[in-house]
């Protein structure tokens, strides 16, 4: 009976395969606990995880005061330095705040130079009770979960139970519903006493720049993510500029009034709660702060006098940062997110005389570039694909212009892989300098010979230093105590390095001596402060003579591009800009490109201007020592080596209505801290007729795939009567049931990739309810009907090697899932071994099955290829194909279509339902032209947040056989593929802020549909994603 496939499609809905990370058991975890935390680490952060206790300790008091609650157990902090990547997260479900320990500003231009690892824990401790005080209820149970399943209707068809999913809805109810601006204004606001983060020149630049061009986030964009600019980081800015503005209104203690109210169960959203507690509604408080910052921002403009701009160069894209002028003037190098909506960036090469450009190197990290002095190679930065164990970490290379391209024999080899891997073979005129250096801003020695770099690692930065070929590599520094270095830059004669320099929180520029030791190259003990104002001092770049150090400061509040004279101390201020400057390289005629910040984002400029004189308050610092060792500690022997950590059990409720019966269950996950091992399980009952789904999935990550078990039980109750042709029984109903057992490992394969391989055990079994006419037992002449012992049987036994490859190459866009752009690749290949019932054994006194023995291999693919069009089009081709290597598959008396390919419905040709394409043979092709509607709305319905609106057409073509190809198709007759066109609505939405709902709506027409068939099909889908 067919119902087993829409059962695991409702469980797929909440456990999918997606490609997830790679573990990591090359790293020794160890804990060290506090009074009020519990600090896990691997080896090189020792002593980050002292200073992590110790901020943490010092956040606790004022933030857990300012809002009033304390976690019931100790909240735990990881600490993670195995990428060269920043970010913090807190799960407060779960007490539990994770920290990826490179600082933030050395990858990300929009943010200011602050104590990372204080800034960051403090942060997410601010989420983690902020959030905790607007739960509605308890901490385990996170949402209640209501679900709908309709299914199709498939006529003619008494082998089919029920019928595959039309209709599919998964919505949970929230516990805690907070819009995104007050969640990150919050924790960046902090609370009074540790305030680790502080309203720097970068916000007040964003936030400028769009109110004075009157393009702020609306009240409504505020209070979702909306992957504008990069990230979500606009509403990072306008929730801390709009949560500061209500603090100043009404104090601190009006932050938490608010959260508190939002944990009352009628607060679906924030807007009612906003003019309860502040007396004026959200579209009032919204214009009052806009028109505060309105008037702080024009008189700051007003006052900045005559504007020096300079002129534009290139602003293709959000972000185009980091130029570098070749030598002789002719080439500018620069980074470019281009047309993608966010990173990474890509390599462009311009030739100033023609304007003409080139994008020579795609992912780039947002780092340093470098002409070699011949103008022969460029050197850059880029986190590559990730290790064996899956670190993805900076590393350098060379781009060579002289470099051939290769053959096209090579060329047409490495084709095939490229198209299933997402990359192919190395460009032919890239060479890879160093490997796990983590290593960032290189620049080239006036003579060639020298590469400087920032090596990354332990939350401390280092000055390196490499030989051009990438050997010899030492370190010019041996900093230990958290000090953050950028953009090391040789003086003209090779003498000196420039950087820049942060400690606690404040940068400024250096000057490193180097010194001459027979072919080698030393570096003093101590470099000397060059630039150092009450502002951030950034980005040092030398005139062509050496006689003046060129560099962006935020000194006036705003950044701008300025020059000192290194002999006489005299600064000049080269521009004037409403927005901000950054990364200056001049040319030998005294020319500066910089990247200028504008409404748009980042744009490359240029300006040739003497300047105006400036005087730049210098501020004294300590000693600029290039060897700083951190504080004695041994923290491996305080604290105790890792063992497992469980986290708190979440429960979600689940309200479904399946088959138009009330289904009520729960699911329940669980997993260590450090998500070695995983538990999800799940259980539903109908409690009319006794219908249930259990399943349980294990996974262990503690080697480098990653293992598991996964277990299922359905049963699904037949109400169909039946008597014997004897009349001399009643069938009263059938239950069946589906038990599944699998083992197995999946691993990454490259960046994109994914490789599942799988042992799996199948038992169908039914059971029957009967009733026989037998003699009455009151002593009377005649039969009566009575209820017998249900009787059951085995119908397949079924063991299955399963080897699946998966590729996810999509481009990283706004509308990347609603209008995805790249490539998608499903393969599997299985061996199965099924034994498939044929007939009872008559003679034997019990039920006795007899089984027919079906070996085969099977092979599938779904490739989809999703190309870009103008106007932000798509065209999607996809091709579905499948093959069963086994005749017997083909005998229907025996086995039936019982393993045969379905190709229709809700995931196929939606013009047919999903049984009535069927065989041991399959192939589909389907072109979908998808568009946009509203592109970006921006409004809200009640709790829901309407962002874009897409539409689709397509249409397809498809045929599923068992012998030869021209045969006839066993249900439609046609000896040719079967045709259907439809269209499609997607709705991009947001659920209390924070959840992404999707919406699909489709309808289907076969255009070859029986006459006694409805040849329209209508499909409804609410979930996380599209399916």
């Amino acid at each position: 009976m067919r119902w087993i496939g829409s059962v695991l499609l409702g469980l797929s809905l909440l456990w999918s395969g997606k490609i997830e990370a790679q573990n990591h058991p090359e790293l020794d975890w160890r804990v060290f606990e506090t009074a009020h935390f519990r600090v896990l680490y691997h080896q090189g952060l020792e002593h980050a995880a002292s200073r992590a206790a110790q901020i943490a300790e010092e956040a606790y008091g004022p933030i857990t005061q300012l809002y009033g609650y304390e976690p019931s157990e100790r909240v735990r902090i990881v600490l993670k330095d195995y990428d060269d990547y920043a970010n913090g997260a807190a799960f407060f479900y779960h007490d539990t705040i994770e920290i990826w320990t490179t600082s933030l500003d050395h990858d990300y231009e929009l943010r200011g130079t602050t104590d990372w690892l204080r800034n960051v824990i403090t942060h997410e401790f601010t989420h983690i009770i902020s959030l905790s005080i607007a739960r509605k209820t308890s901490q385990r149970v996170p949402a209640l979960y209501l679900q709908y399943f309709g299914y199709q209707r498939e006529k003619n068809r008494p082998d089919i139970l029920v019928g595959y999913p039309d209709a599919i809805a998964s919505y949970p109810l929230m516990n805690t519903i907070v819009p995104m601006w007050l969640a990150e204004g919050a924790a960046q606001h902090m609370a009074e006493g540790v305030r680790r983060d502080r309203w720097d020149a970068h916000r007040d630049m964003v936030l400028r720049m769009r109110v004075l061009s009157d393009r702020q986030l609306s009240f409504n964009e505020m209070g979702v993510f909306g992957k504008c600019g990069f990230g979500n980081e606009y509403v990072y800015d306008h929730g801390f500029g709009l949560t500061r503005y209500i603090a100043r209104e009404y104090g601190d203690e009006m932050l938490a009034e608010l959260y508190r109210g939002a944990a009352r169960w009628r607060t679906l959203d924030i807007n009612g709660l906003i003019a309860e507690k502040l007396g004026r509604s959200v579209e009032q408080l919204h214009a009052d702060w806009v028109t505060d910052m309105r008037a702080q921002y024009e008189a700051q403009v007003a006052a900045l006098g005559t504007l020096r701009e300079g002129e534009l160069v290139a602003d293709t894209g959000f972000s185009n940062m980091r130029p570098r002028i070749s030598r002789d003037g002719t080439r500018l190098a620069y980074l470019s997110t281009q047309k993608q909506h966010y990173g990474p960036h890509l390599l462009v090469m311009r030739d100033i005389e023609s304007g003409d450009e080139e994008v020579i190197a795609p992912a780039v990290a947002a780092s340093a570039l470098s002409f070699s002095p011949t103008e022969d190679k460029l050197v850059f930065a880029r986190i590559g694909k990730a290790d064996s164990y899956g670190s993805r970490q900076s590393d350098i290379y060379a781009y060579a212009f002289s470099a051939k391209d290769p053959s096209w024999i090579r060329s047409a080899a490495w084709l095939a892989p490229a198209l299933v891997r997402g990359y192919g073979d190395k460009p032919a005129a890239e060479e890879r300098l160093s490997r796990g250096l983590r290593a960032l801003y290189p620049d080239y020695s006036p003579d060639g010979e020298w590469i400087a770099f920032v090596r990354n690692g332990g939350t401390n930065n280092n000055l390196g230093l490499m030989r051009a070929d990438g050997s010899d590599v030492r370190d010019l520094t041996q900093i230990a105590d958290g000090t953050q270095l950028y953009s090391p830059r040789f003086s003209p004669d090779g003498a000196y390095i420039a950087l820049s320099v942060a400690r606690q929180g404040q940068r400024d520029i250096a000057i490193l001596r180097l010194r001459q030791d027979g072919d080698d190259l030393r570096a003093d003990e101590a470099w000397e402060w060059a630039i150092t104002t009450s502002g951030t001092d950034r980005d040092p770049a030398w005139s062509d003579d050496g006689t003046h150090l060129y560099f962006s400061s935020d000194v006036s509040d705003i950044f701008n591009i300025y020059a000192v004279e290194l002999a006489t101390g005299t600064v000049k201020q080269i521009t004037n800009v409403q927005g901000g400057a950054f990364n200056p390289t001049v040319d030998a005629q005294g020319r500066v490109y910089f990247s200028a910040y504008t409404a748009d984002g980042f744009e490359i400029r240029q300006i040739r201007d003497k300047g105006t004189d400036v005087i730049l308050t210098r501020e004294r610092r300590p000693a600029g020592s290039a060897s700083v060792k951190r504080p004695a500690t041994d923290l491996r022997a305080e604290g105790r080596a890792y063992g497992t950590d469980f986290l708190k059990t979440s429960l979600l409720p689940r309200l479904s209505i399946d088959e138009g019966r009330f289904k009520p269950g729960i699911y329940a996950s669980s997993s260590d801290v450090l998500y070695r091992q995983n538990v999800f399980a799940g259980a539903a009952l109908a409690p009319k007729n006794g219908d249930r789904d259990l399943f349980a999935i294990y996974e262990y990550g503690g080697f480098r795939p990653t293992l598991f078990l996964e277990a299922f039980h359905q049963k699904r109750h037949s109400a169909r009567g039946d008597s014997s042709d004897a009349r001399d029984a009643v069938i009263d109903g059938v239950n069946f049931s589906l038990n599944q057992i699998s083992i197995g490992a999946r691993s990454k394969w490259g960046h994109f990739g994914q490789i599942t391989a799988s042992l799996t055990y199948d038992r169908y079994d039914a059971s029957v309810e009967w009733r026989a006419f037998v003699p009455r037992r009151d002593g009377q002449v005649g039969l009566v009907l009575e209820k017998q012992k249900p009787f059951g049987y085995t119908y397949l036994n079924g063991f299955g090697l399963g080897l699946t490859y998966q590729l996810n190459l999509l481009a990283r866009r706004r509308d990347r899932d609603i209008n995805p752009l790249g490539r998608q690749i499903y393969f599997r290949y299985d061996r199965m071994y099924n034994y498939f019932l044929d007939s009872f054994n008559e003679q034997a006194s019990f039920i006795d099955e007899k089984f027919i023995k079906l070996f085969y291999n099977q092979l599938t693919l779904d490739w989809n290829e999703y190309v870009g069009l103008p106007w932000n089009t798509r065209l999607g081709l996809r091709f579905y194909g499948g093959w069963i290597a086994s005749d017997q598959v083909d005998d229907k008396e025996a086995v039936g279509d019982f393993f045969d390919y379905h190709i229709g419905g809700l995931n196929f040709m939606k013009g047919y339902t999903f049984y009535s394409i069927e065989g041991r043979k399959a192939a589909m092709a389907t072109a979908t032209l998808r568009f946009p509607i509203v592109r970006k709305w921006g409004t809200r319905f009640l709790h829901l947040y309407v962002d874009k609106i897409y539409g689709a057409v397509y249409g397809g073509m498809g045929k599923a056989w068992d012998g030869s190809f021209d045969e006839p198709d066993s249900f439609y007759g046609r000896t040719s593929p079967l045709r259907d066109v439809g269209g499609q609505l997607r709705f991009d939405l947001n659920s209390y802020y924070s959840l992404p709902t999707c919406v699909q709506l489709d309808l289907a027409y076969g255009l070859d549909e029986m006459t006694e068939r409805s040849p329209w099909k209508f499909y409804m889908t609410v979930l996380f994603g599209y399916l």
